[in-house]
């Protein structure tokens, strides 16, 4: 397919580039940036409107697809409303938990097809539960370890993203077991560790030091996921200062973060185990149930309790940050913006479905907190870079015809913690591989999107 887009903002975050002019995409590719008179299969008017490469989302959680499953899983699901608010390429199998064979999976969705590219990590907490040590309490043997590190190899050699870790949800999991794990990228090219700290609150200056000794140990890249659940509780200027500390002196961490002042995850985890609250200044009532019996009650202490004895699946939404934290974290250089979206069961945290729109529409033109090549740069070069795609994450002749349409005045969340999977407004033209995907914001093809698999040894 051939696409003329006519006469928009174009705005290359890597180059700074940013003018008004047309676009061009053949093949796949943008083959051509400047003014043309030329014809096409399709012609978009974005006069008005910024012209942007498509949103990368380094972390985010995949659907949890069977072989019994087809295409329908990803109706208002997680990939689904990645594409809707203009997400093109995104990274799954974050916090320590992935599909269990990624070879299988991508297969899968190859067959089934795909709204948006994607990518996945190897979860260690996964590893754990292939070699039988299902409780996350109990540290790993050398055998358990020599398990996991021969499965993990053969997921990279299927092509994953490199190894994440949920350390607050393997609290048994000891330093030298993550060391030993991530020692196995060292015989593949471009990988990359990811890493849910091991504590929050009044310990996560202690977690994100253990996660910049690990790199620093391994001589690897190390992803600190949403930095926000970690340090915006009165200690995210130390934390930022850390990282950019240890930045300093050649390690290489880099973080990420969501736009919510509130997270989520399943009750029976154990970072709801006692001493959570004392350890947040909060209390039950700051608990959210966001399915299942109790959906839409915030917990005491009995609906607490009877969800982590009987339901511990249950997802909630536990609002216990600061969002002046946040939003620091947000704009400091370097962090990118990630949505940790989930969805189970139809339901979850607004971050699946607004991330990237409330970005742009309240911290960028509403508030004037962040300046828009700034916010693009951390949607789209930045984890480009992060990921080593040298044909994503930009507005360039010859790269990938991944692609974003909005208009500035306009876009803006609409997802909220009762309706989490609405879709955003202002996201007008998705273009993914070359292809609509998004049309007048309204999905027209679901089936565009590629698995991409990182290089071999």
């Amino acid at each position: 397919m051939k696409i003329v887009i006519k006469g928009g903002r174009v705005i290359d975050p890597e180059t700074s580039f940013d003018r008004i002019t047309d676009i061009t995409v053949s093949d796949g590719k943008i083959s051509r940036i400047g003014d043309t008179s030329e014809t096409a299969d399709c012609a978009i008017n974005a006069e008005g409107k910024v012209v942007c490469p498509g949103f990368i989302d380094i972390h985010m959680h995949e659907d949890r697809i069977t072989s019994q499953d087809t295409h329908k899983i990803f109706k208002t699901r997680a990939l689904e409303c990645m594409l809707n608010m203009g997400v093109t390429t995104a990274v799954g199998g974050n916090c320590g938990e992935s599909p269990e064979d990624f070879g299988q999976y991508a297969g899968m969705l190859e067959r089934a097809g795909m709204p948006v590219n994607f990518c996945c990590f190897m979860g260690h907490k996964t590893l754990r539960e292939l070699v039988d040590l299902n409780d996350p309490y109990i540290p790993a043997s050398d055998r358990h370890i020599e398990e996991m590190k021969s499965l993990l190899k053969k997921a990279l050699q299927d092509g994953v993203v490199g190894i994440s870790f949920g350390l607050e949800y393997t609290p048994g999991a000891s330093t030298e077991e993550i060391i030993a794990l991530g020692n196995v990228l060292h015989g593949f090219e471009n990988r990359l560790m990811a890493a849910h700290y091991r504590y929050d609150a009044d310990r996560g200056i202690e977690a994100l030091q253990e996660l910049i000794d690990i790199s620093g140990e391994n001589h690897l890249p190390m992803q600190i996921s949403h930095l926000g659940s970690c340090c915006a509780f009165g200690n995210m200027k130390e934390g930022l200062a850390l990282i950019d500390n240890a930045k300093r002196r050649g390690i290489d961490v880099e973080a990420d973060c969501y736009p919510y002042a509130a997270f989520s995850t399943t009750i029976g985890s154990p970072v709801f185990d006692p001493g959570c609250f004392e350890r947040w200044k909060s209390s039950y009532g700051a608990v959210l149930v966001a399915e299942g019996k109790y959906r839409g009650y915030y917990c005491d202490e009995y609906i607490f309790e009877d969800l982590r004895k009987h339901y511990p699946e249950t997802i909630v939404v536990a609002f216990v940050m600061n969002q002046n934290e946040v939003m620091e974290a947000i704009q400091h250089p370097g962090i990118m913006v990630a949505s940790d979206g989930y969805i189970h069961d139809g339901q979850g945290h607004p971050r699946v479905a607004g991330t990237f729109p409330k970005v742009l529409g309240r911290f960028v033109r509403e508030e004037k907190t962040l300046d828009l090549i700034e916010a693009l740069s951390k949607m789209t070069i930045l984890p480009a870079k992060r990921l080593n795609f040298s044909k994503k994450g930009r507005i360039q002749e010859g790269c990938d015809a991944d692609i974003v349409i909005f208009d500035p005045e306009q876009i803006i969340d609409r997802a909220t913690f009762e309706k989490p999977l609405e879709s955003p407004s202002g996201i007008e033209w998705v273009i993914v591989n070359g292809e609509v995907a998004l049309q007048k914001s309204h999905p027209v093809n679901n089936q565009n999107g590629k698995i991409i698999r990182f290089g071999g040894a």
